[in-house]
């Protein structure tokens, strides 16, 4: 289109398979899933060696524009949409690319409880900042497994969260002050999206403890007569006249399953990046489009029938032996990537 800019994303352009995937299941119409996982099949062809995305792109040339990348802002549901799409869709591909990718961003992204981003070509550390959208990250962690990494990470971003009220878009890590201008909270979800997940996987009551505060702080700092309003400046707490759909279709909505998760004791469900729940179903993994290459699925025999097997029912990333640590016996899930830094440290004293 004319004056159309040709710049995207790698979230942009990779997060539409569980929509489109789904569509097309809805439908019988395979070409919503086609056209979303070519752009996937793209933009895993334009890894790095190190196995690293970068954040923007141009799509007529093919090229990236920022190679400089990290866990948040412009790739964020880049990752969240493989390993969702696995579980969804139950097609050894997209497994295959997400552990790849995770494995990369645990070697080179990582310091200590931290995420800093960094050059895809090189591994180099470009900037060391917390961005608050980094803060669903976790959540993802405890889908394939990886608690310990999660629940550590997760303690800093609250440790950040009591520090201001709330959390605030951007801080830097190697300085221990807020970006200068962006001190604004907008009513972000991703800190109650994983707390409700860590929840879920450990039963721990202190996550609740994380959700009250979190409940209590919008309350306290940005509930105005017509809804919740957005933080301006986390310093001053002055809000905008400005409330984010998104408050109410995840933020709320991760909270309010916190305490009260009868809705998913019945059924498995996927969360798209807005929120939206998706039921796992077989027989969303029964259906296999040309799309995809012959034997990409899960399988297993019942008598003389070739049955396909959710993935839900397997375990993600299977636990592995590590080490014995005072005689006890260490065991990490097999995404688990330890921390080499010697100095990598944590903001929590």
């Amino acid at each position: 289109m004319e004056n159309e800019t040709t710049e995207t994303s790698t979230s942009g352009c990779g997060s539409l398979i569980l929509e489109m995937g789904a569509l097309s299941r809805l439908t019988g119409n395979p070409e919503y899933e086609a056209a979303a996982l070519h752009a996937v099949r793209k933009l895993w062809s334009m890894r790095s060696p190190l196995d690293l995305m970068g954040t923007t792109l141009d799509v007529l040339t093919g090229e990236w524009i920022e190679h400089s990348s990290g866990i948040g802002a412009g790739v964020d549901s880049f990752y969240e949409y493989l390993l969702k799409a696995y579980i969804l869709f139950g097609r050894n591909e997209y497994w295959d690319m997400f552990h790849s990718a995770y494995v990369a961003v645990q070697k080179h992204f990582r310091h200590g409880p931290w995420y800093h981003e960094a050059d895809m070509r090189t591994g180099k550390a470009t900037y060391w900042q917390l961005t608050s959208l980094q803060a669903f990250w976790p959540g993802l962690q405890i889908l394939v497994g990886d608690i310990s990494a999660a629940n550590l990470s997760h303690r800093e971003f609250f440790y950040v969260w009591k520090k201001y009220g709330v959390i605030p878009e951007r801080y830097l890590l190697d300085m221990h002050i807020l970006h200068p201008t962006e001190k604004y909270y907008p009513l972000r979800p991703e800190l109650a999206e994983s707390t409700l997940f860590l929840y879920q996987a450990t039963k721990d009551p202190w996550y609740l403890e994380v959700g009250e505060t979190i409940v209590n702080s919008l309350n306290v700092y940005t509930r105005v007569n017509g809804g919740f309003a957005s933080v301006r400046d986390v310093t001053t707490m002055e809000l905008e006249d400005h409330q984010h759909s998104f408050f109410l279709a995840e933020t709320c909505k991760y909270l309010y399953l916190l305490f009260d998760d009868t809705f998913l004791v019945e059924q498995n469900y996927i969360f798209t990046t807005e929120g939206h729940p998706f039921p796992v179903q077989s027989s969303w993994h029964e259906w296999v489009p040309s799309i995809y290459k012959e034997g990409d699925a899960f399988t297993y025999k019942e008598g003389k029938k070739r049955l396909f097997k959710s993935a839900m029912s397997s375990m993600l990333c299977p636990a592995v032996s590590i080490s014995t640590v005072k005689g006890k016996l260490r065991v990490e899930s097999a995404c688990h990537v330890p921390e080499k830094k010697s100095k990598s440290q944590t903001l929590i004293r």
